[in-house]
């Protein structure tokens, strides 16, 4: 079974912050997909990725991260 994967060669797209609360905000990350036999109609996802304040941006980084990982395991089971 083919999987999906993000397209090589292409950045992620990174919307704007958006202001939830004192304490959070929000980005909108396009992911740029395809199957990895890149014969299926290419995609793009957009994922929001919720942030808190409190954190390091080493901390909002991984979180960013860890959230396309999670979207490429669900989308692939």
């Amino acid at each position: 079974m083919d999987k999906y994967i993000l397209r090589e060669g292409e950045p992620l797209g990174y919307g704007v912050e958006v202001v939830i609360d004192a304490d959070e905000y929000s980005i909108d990350i396009t992911l740029p997909l395809v199957t990895n036999d890149e014969l299926a109609f290419q995609f793009s996802k957009t994922i929001p990725v919720v942030s808190q304040n409190s954190q390091t941006g080493y901390e909002v980084d991984t979180a960013r991260a860890t959230a396309v990982a999670n979207y490429l395991i669900e989308i692939n089971r």
